[in-house]
């Protein structure tokens, strides 16, 4: 269950550019915890270890529910992963909650769309734990 994840460590995705602004989580706000994070690598070359969407071979990785916020520079980056993941023949389900922003599971019962989106992502999770 990955919920708004950076897997890719791409900002030329069009949702870093899409989102520069975002509430919540703008790319200066990334920028940030890039460099507190990994600030000693080269982030031209970010090791898979640290972006496992950049490994050589995703096959064989567990199932995953993917979740991502549509006012979010994140967005594409687990979008993109998520078809990494299919490409490489791993069982993955992708969510956009188009409406909302990164963070947005902070807002689980206080805002409709934000309850339904955290809600849609613990029923994949209890199936996946708990298959009938």
């Amino acid at each position: 269950l990955l919920w708004y994840p950076s897997a890719m460590w791409d900002t030329s995705l069009p949702s870093f550019s899409e989102n520069a602004d975002a509430p919540v989580l703008d790319i200066a706000a990334i920028a940030e915890f890039t460099h507190w994070y990994a600030g000693h690598l080269d982030l031209a070359a970010v090791p898979a270890t640290l972006a496992p969407g950049r490994a050589a071979d995703l096959s064989g990785l567990p199932p995953a529910y993917i979740a991502v916020a549509g006012h979010d520079p994140l967005r594409d980056d687990g979008i993109r992963y998520a078809e990494l993941l299919a490409s490489a023949g791993v069982d993955v389900e992708l969510h956009n909650a188009d409406t909302l922003v990164h963070g947005y599971l902070g807002y689980a019962a206080v805002v409709p769309a934000a309850t339904e989106a955290t809600a849609r992502g613990l029923a994949a999770l209890r199936a996946a734990l708990h298959p009938s």
